[in-house]
């Protein structure tokens, strides 16, 4: 019987890549029983009990590397960007982001954000980054050369691991057993100007009879693409345009259109002359002509992973990793917008009568470049071993020490402050009132950015230790009747600070995001348990719990906060094999997930979104179709800061399915979802702010959040930051099904993975309508990818298409009437490989072979920074090489 049950698991697993960290020996599998006593228990994803079953109660999707490979995606960040589960993308680092999010990627299953999704390195957490205080994880560090699968947990797990694991768990398993040496070199070109990227990496390791070890080194180099390199695979005349230019506009009174030097607007590069006869409409700046996109990044990652028998009971285990990260990002030249600038109606160069706000770019002196520099380190250290005491004990124990370092420089920044008092001091005509040369005129505006110049500073540091350990075993094995268990515990020390130089933190500077410091340490403490029974019939049930307290305090602008959070959480799954080739599995729990610091303790930062006032430019018509009221809206100054007052995040997951291997090689996964999320911690978007709004009463009912007291009615500052939404539902299902079929002429493989997402529906408060964001614009309602296989002797072939649904714009439900319906996304890479008799492999493909682009999200006009780069390629086709070498 039960080597019968080992034989059906490992069928499904070839199938579905059923999750394991050990590997089945030969004898496994022998058919008698007496051999079958010799199974060896081994540790799933998504339980922490070893057993002999491949196939839990909770659903895991399995990419091996060689699939991995196929897909033709060149890191492990854009491998899980592409999963079905991954509903609506992922954050992929682009400029303009501070706190180093400009060099980071994660991963955001379900749509519930990246913090809500656990990512685990060989069944441990990874180190979290300092740019997300913690709560997520950067895939793009991972070296891919190392990567032996990757395991996707699709159910709520927090009972199992803890808090963070609500919409599940992603688990990167690397290589243990490897003996030589491999080298990998890869080259990929887009289509796109600029993009190159580079990859070498060397893996060696050694095996012995007491162990192994094995050492993995990747470099790998990005080059920049321009925002402009991009709009030219559209439309070559398209940019993206900003009244705070290089020639500085000006408004009455700060009402009004702009009004500006025509004769400096038509001698100024990347200047566009928007004005009437009178000189009214200003001179508008092509910002995106100079802005990168994607940044410039190189990356250098080393790990090493080793194991060693110090008795016939105990080994000692371990694992380090470390990765170097520099990011070089651009921006245009500042816009002097933290501070709005005036020039008084008594000075010299004022040609008009009354005080004239400017809007000013400081271009003169370069465009904002910032360096980012990321450090990780990671040390895991144990012990695990074995007591034959009763029907014998697995034990471990572990110390794991975890870092990440941020710092940022970001140049040209102005400070609004000096700016304003070297205005006021009548020294500089900066309007060229006086009708200095061309020249004069800049070297003069040269000047007086250089005079208030400023170079902004940022570091961020988490560093996390823990102490953790277990015992498991088998309680009850009588054949058809067995009972094992697992306890645990573990306690965590983490210290989290970001400070930005004095003057951002003030909001003295333009063109940085200062302000957002946290000083902040917490203490976690966690204790579970996992019990499994195996009952007759064929039934397995699964019931786990976790305790776990989070102590936590940090500065606010109130002076230091400390508060607790604590709950148990339980899961209960159920397995049942009706027959020899079906499983049917269900499962329900609990989740909770504590606020991380940066979300409680956060002070006030500033950034510029673009915001589109449609309430202003509806109530004031015959306005400028450019600048403030044009198609793509303006930036806004919006402070946004974290909120001590938040509570942890509570819900549940249920999950439903079946695993049928239908035929040999044949087999179909479907699994229904639903998971409840109260009290989730998100931030009030701008477009938010504005329709709350609207429904409150229209124009300046909401002073508390949007400041509109500038003498305009136009929006002068936006406030906001974190807070406890009340509710979030979403439901779907997934569908799975893989096929192998071998013949004489070569082996043909068929991979498919469908999500559907039901509902998606968002309550802003507890007394408000449900909102359902499923099928609307950025929150796709299906995702799916397709890879098929050949392969034959030394050569082998694929085809990976990645699909995206069609999406309604949402203009009925937002009240607005500029969103386009986005349309069906199907991207397609194919790859071709020769594996030559000196174990060097050759791979060339090409990704995106129809060049498909990114759709947009505007009626009439294309904006591609605001249609997701989370979900589409926004670079074109793509060719590229893969060596790799073995010895």
């Amino acid at each position: 019987m039960l080597n019968n049950k080992v034989s059906k698991a490992v069928r499904l697993a070839v199938a579905f890549g059923a999750a394991s960290t050990a590997a089945f020996s030969a004898s496994t599998f022998a058919a008698d029983e007496e051999n079958a006593e010799k199974v060896e228990r081994i540790q799933v994803t998504g339980s922490r009990i070893k057993q002999v079953d491949l196939e839990n109660s909770s659903p895991v999707t399995v990419l091996s590397a060689a699939e991995i490979s196929l897909s033709g995606e060149p890191t492990v960040a854009d491998v899980l960007n592409n999963l079905a589960s991954n509903s609506f993308g992922s954050w992929k680092g682009v400029s303009g982001y501070g706190a180093g999010g400009a060099a980071s990627s994660n991963i955001n299953l379900r749509g519930l954000g990246s913090d809500a999704t656990l990512v685990l390195l060989d069944g441990r957490r990874m180190p979290g980054t300092s740019s997300s205080s913690g709560s997520s994880a950067d895939t793009s560090i991972i070296p891919m050369a190392v990567v032996e699968r990757v395991e996707i947990l699709r159910d709520g797990a927090s009972a199992v691991y803890g808090s963070s694991a609500v919409a599940g768990v992603i688990n990167i398993i690397t290589k243990k057993d490897f003996d030589g040496v491999s080298v990998k070199y890869d080259y990929e070109v887009p289509k796109v100007e600029g993009g190159e990227s580079k990859t070498f990496s060397i893996t060696s390791g050694y095996t012995s009879e007491k162990g192994n070890i094995i050492f993995t080194y990747e470099n790998s180099r990005d080059n920049a693409i321009f925002d402009k390199e991009i709009w030219a695979m559209d439309d070559p005349t398209y940019g993206a345009y900003s009244g705070y230019s290089h020639v500085p506009n000006y408004r009455i009174g700060g009402a009004g259109s702009y009004i500006s030097n025509p004769e400096l607007c038509d001698q100024t590069a990347d200047v566009v002359n928007s004005m009437d006869e009178n000189g009214v409409g200003g001179c508008l700046y092509n910002y995106g002509n100079v802005t990168k996109f994607y940044p410039d990044v190189e990356n250098n990652s080393f790990l090493t992973n080793f194991n060693y028998e110090l008795t016939d009971n105990i080994r000692f285990v371990g694992r380090a990793m470390a990765s170097f990260n520099e990011t070089n990002s651009r921006y245009a030249g500042t816009p002097v917008s933290t501070g709005a600038v005036w020039m008084d109606a008594d000075n010299q160069y004022n040609p008009e009568d009354e005080d004239i706000r400017l809007y000013m770019r400081s271009v003169p002196i370069g465009n904002r470049d910032t360096k980012t520099e990321v450090v990780t380190t990671d040390i895991v250290l144990g012990l695990e071993g074995f007591t034959d005491i009763g029907n014998g004990f697995d034990w471990e124990i572990n110390y794991q020490n975890s870092i990440s370092k941020t710092n940022v420089f970001g140049s040209n920044l102005v400070n609004d402050v000096m700016l304003q008092s070297a205005i006021d001091s009548g020294e500089y005509d900066i309007l060229n009132t006086t009708g200095m040369s061309y020249e004069e005129w800049n070297t003069q505006l040269t000047d007086l950015y250089q005079y208030a110049a400023h170079t902004g500073t940022y570091e961020g540091r988490y560093e996390s230790q823990q102490i953790d350990g277990l015992v498991s075993t088998t309680f009850v094995d009588n054949g058809d009747f067995v009972i094992a268990g697992v306890v645990g515990a573990e306690f965590e020390e983490i210290d989290f600070t970001q400070v930005s130089d004095p003057e951002s933190a003030n909001g003295f500077i333009s063109g940085g995001s200062g302000g957002d410091d946290v000083y902040a340490t917490r203490d976690r403490t966690a204790a579970y348990m996992e019990i499994q029974a195996s009952l007759p019939y064929e039934i397995d049930v699964t019931v786990a719990g976790r305790y776990e307290k989070y102590e936590q305090s940090g500065m606010t602008n109130l002076g230091e906060k400390s508060t607790t959070f604590d709950k148990v959480v339980p899961k209960v799954g159920v397995t049942w094999r009706p027959t020899d080739t079906l499983l049917i599995r269900g499962s329900w729990g609990e989740s909770f997930r504590a606020p991380n610091m940066g979300e409680m303790f956060q002070s006030y930062a500033l950034s510029f979104p673009t915001v589109r006032d449609t309430a202003w430019c509806d109530a004031n018509p015959g306005q400028s179709l450019e600048g403030y009221c044009s198609d793509a809206g303006e930036q806004v100054a919006t402070w946004f800061g974290g909120n001590a007052n938040l509570t942890e995040e509570t819900g549940d997951s249920t999950t439903l399915g079946f695993v049928w291997d239908i035929v040999d090689g044949l087999a179909v996964e479907l699994t229904y979802y639903d998971i409840s999320y109260e009290n989730r911690i998100d931030d009030v978007s701008t477009t938010e702010l504005l329709r709350i709004e609207q429904e409150e009463g229209g124009l300046g009912s909401t002073p508390d959040a949007i400041d509109r007291a500038n003498g305009t009615g136009q929006i002068d500052y936006i406030y906001t930051g974190y807070i406890n939404k009340a509710s979030l539902q979403t439901s779907g299902f997934d569908f799975s099904t893989r096929y192998k079929h071998e013949t004489s002429f070569g082996d043909f493989g068929v991979m498919l993975n469908v999500s559907k997402v039901m509902e998606f529906e968002e309550k802003a408060d507890k007394d408000a309508e449900p909102f359902d964001y499923a099928g609307l614009q950025d929150y796709p309602d299906w995702k799916a990818d397709l890879g098929v296989s050949y392969s034959y002797e030394d050569y082998s072939a694929s085809w990976t298409m990645f699909y995206v649904g069609a999406q309604e714009s949402g203009n009925e439900e937002w009240g607005v009437d500029y969103l386009a319906d986005v349309p069906s996304y199907f991207k397609h890479n194919a790859q071709f490989t020769y594996t030559a008799p000196t174990n060097t492999k050759i791979s060339v493909g090409v990704n995106n072979v129809f060049d498909k682009k990114a759709p947009s999200w505007y009626d009439g006009f294309r904006d591609y920074r605001d249609s997701s780069w989370s979900l589409y390629d926004q670079t074109g086709r793509s060719m590229y090489l893969r060596l790799e070498q073995k010895f």
